[in-house]
């Protein structure tokens, strides 16, 4: 959404903001979808939120203070390299929650950190982090970890939407139609997602990713 805002003349930080707005409206939407049919699991949900506000914050500040551009790509690259391994992935991973451990705790601190960053500093929203952590880290089916990833990234994208909106990072006008798409957008993606096998989720995903990963390198800045 980001570069769909730029091409409509916003500032780049107004478009972060805004399109934040639009994020949470659509994780928001899903996560009640994927809450009828069971598809979350909320501890892990939960602990992968539970350094997201001072990340959203320390990442939407730094949009203040630096370009980003090498940092986007840099990200960029990363995220190229994770939609290969999904691409190739054989495994689909577990359909029940991970155990609670010392060792699911730490990495999801870690992950939920990065996805707020993630989300205040690019505006492209943390569940794409969440979603690797879940997948690559736990083992987590895509089935389980999707739902997951949404249920977070409602409670993720809020806090960063509110830091860039006190900035005056945001655009109304623009937000709206793009928040009532979502809205009908989100639940439908969710009950889709059902219907189709772990192993094609994967691979969408791994696509969606790729795309993302490619228009942050080429497109940084």
């Amino acid at each position: 959404m980001v570069p769909l805002l730029l091409w409509l003349g916003l500032s780049p930080h107004t478009a972060v903001g805004t399109s934040l707005f639009a994020i949470t409206v659509v994780a928001c939407s899903s996560t009640l979808a994927y809450a009828l049919q069971r598809r979350i699991d909320y501890r892990t949900g939960l602990l992968l939120d539970s350094l997201d506000v001072p990340g959203a914050v320390v990442g939407a500040y730094l949009t203040t203070l630096l370009a980003g551009r090498t940092l986007s790509r840099l990200f960029g690259l990363v995220l190229l390299g994770v939609a290969s391994h999904l691409w190739l992935r054989r495994r689909t991973g577990r359909e029940v929650p991970p155990s609670f451990t010392l060792r699911l705790v730490l990495v999801t601190m870690v992950g939920s950190f990065a996805s707020g960053f993630v989300s205040g500093m690019f505006g492209i929203g943390g569940g794409i982090v969440d979603e690797t952590v879940m997948l690559l880290a736990l083992g987590m089916s895509l089935k389980l970890s999707a739902g997951t990833a949404m249920f977070g990234m409602s409670l993720t994208t809020l806090p960063a939407f509110l830091s860039h909106l006190l900035l005056g990072h945001f655009s109304p006008s623009h937000a709206l139609p793009l928040a009532a798409g979502c809205a009908l957008g989100g639940p439908l993606g969710a009950l889709t997602s059902r219907r189709l096998s772990t192993r094609t989720l994967q691979r969408v995903l791994a696509l969606v990713i790729l795309a993302v990963g490619i228009r942050m390198v080429l497109w940084a800045g």
